[in-house]
């Protein structure tokens, strides 16, 4: 029996997202610890965001790029007492280890998969769940912990993820639990997609600068800390280039679709690719990297989306002349 099936017991999480405050379990998710007297530097020379913003409290989500600035691997990076914990899709914990370990050499640095932390979702109210749970309740964009259990809260919408063993979660799972709708992965999935959060799935790899996927709003990608793996192509994108797409958001109707997944226009002609999608109330929601210049419906092979542009909750910058 898995520690999940151990504390839901009878309960029977619903599949994706929804309105109503829900607290959903993001077993997606894989925590990998850094740890290591070099940890932050070397981090520093991997990782698309600027560790201080980290040092000083809060959490980014970050890029491991290729060569050629495309994101291999997306993270959410966040500092605890003995270093940094690392939030990856839980089918990429191994690879993403592997990935930025690759110029570890002789670095006084260590990467562990953290299989005994649980990641929760709260969306909605956040901030009286936690104060009934007794547990922190961190500002937007910040992290807390009180030793057992870890929160951060996102800096764009009203969510937030706890982290924490089996047996901390479970003592205060009847707080986080009561009057909210339990829900799935793709529960906790629809939540950041709302928000603008787009990460890095099996087969978007390689593909994505992180600038389309607006980590230059978000705070996930620095262009003055100085040099990182593909930092030279992004900076040259940022200072001289010309951004011709950026990642959108829709609501569309149909089933979810393949990340990576081409998208055309009526004509047939691919105009972005799918970044994440999920199902949830009152329609799945989806986020792709669209060209600009883009106008009238997507396709996803021939079948239309009825895809309905919707506002995300940050500004994006005005797009180059």
């Amino acid at each position: 029996m898995s520690a999940w099936q151990a504390l839901l017991g009878d309960q029977t999480p619903a599949h994706g997202g929804t309105a109503e405050p829900s607290l959903a379990v993001c077993d997606h998710l894989a925590v990998i610890r850094v740890t290591g007297e070099e940890a932050g530097d070397y981090l520093q020379g991997q990782l698309t965001c600027d560790l201080k913003h980290i040092d000083a409290g809060g959490h980014r989500a970050a890029m491991h790029l290729s060569l050629k600035g495309r994101g291999l691997v997306s993270v959410r990076l966040l500092p605890v007492a003995e270093g940094y914990l690392i939030l990856c899709p839980a089918s990429q914990s191994a690879a993403t280890i592997k990935s930025l370990e690759k110029y570890k050499l002789r670095a006084k640095v260590t990467f562990s998969e953290a299989p005994e932390c649980l990641v929760a979702g709260l969306s909605g109210a956040a901030s009286a769940t936690l104060a009934d749970a007794h547990l922190p309740d961190p500002q937007p964009g910040q992290v807390l912990s009180d030793g057992a259990v870890t929160v951060l809260r996102f800096a764009h919408g009203d969510l937030a993820l706890v982290i924490a063993d089996a047996e901390a979660l479970a003592a205060h799972w009847p707080a986080l639990s009561g009057q909210r709708r339990l829900t799935d992965s793709a529960g906790w999935r629809f939540q950041e997609i709302s928000i603008g959060e787009g990460q890095i799935y099996p087969g978007g790899e390689d593909l994505f600068l992180p600038q389309v996927l607006n980590y230059d709003v978000l705070g996930g990608v620095s262009f003055k800390k100085g040099c990182y793996t593909g930092q030279e192509v992004v900076a040259r994108m940022h200072f001289k280039g010309k951004l011709k797409q950026r990642m959108a958001l829709f609501a569309y109707q149909g089933e979810p679709l393949a990340v990576g997944q081409p998208l055309r226009n009526g004509d047939g002609r691919a105009v972005g690719e799918v970044v994440d999608s999920a199902p949830g109330e009152p329609s799945p929601r989806l986020l792709a990297v669209v060209r600009l210049d883009h106008q009238g419906e997507l396709y996803a092979e021939e079948q239309p989306l009825n895809a309905e542009a919707l506002a995300l909750p940050y500004p994006l910058p005005k797009a180059r002349e």
